[in-house]
């Protein structure tokens, strides 16, 4: 099954990632990944965490049992179609970690994964939560 890079992703190849945004109080989330074009299909994704208030705040950096997932609907709702991994057959441990990020800092959450040749054909939204946000991250298309 041939596969290419969603048209909006599409655009983007030479920076190789897209980008979405969204904040809470006096932290943003900002999802983006990149998508191979070639099978085997790999997908990264970064979710950038910035402090924009002006007091430090902390967030927990312990991301276990949260893995990428691609969604059929651009609200990124319902029932998810692919994740990076199956968060049942992983041990985390139960423990917090947390960061303190003074004004202006960010931290970066790294992850990813593969997509199966057998995820149908179709456009999936990406989105991760990341400290109890789903942060869109991103597009691709499956053909």
């Amino acid at each position: 099954m041939t596969r290419f890079v969603g048209l909006m992703l599409l655009a983007s190849v030479a920076a190789c990632s897209t980008s979405s945004s969204t904040g809470t109080g006096d932290l943003s989330f900002e999802g983006r990944s990149t998508v191979s074009p070639t099978a085997p299909i790999d997908v990264q994704t970064v979710v950038t965490v910035r402090n924009t208030g002006d007091k430090a705040a902390q967030i927990n950096t312990n991301t276990c049992g949260s893995p990428v997932r691609a969604f059929t609907t651009p609200e990124r709702d319902g029932a998810w179609a692919w994740q990076s991994y199956d968060p049942a057959l992983t041990l985390c441990a139960a423990m917090l970690s947390i960061a303190t990020l003074a004004p202006g800092e960010s931290y970066d959450f790294r992850q990813g994964g593969t997509i199966p040749a057998s995820l149908p054909s179709g456009v999936y939204y990406l989105a991760w939560n990341v400290n109890g946000k789903l942060v869109p991250a991103g597009l691709f298309l499956q053909r």
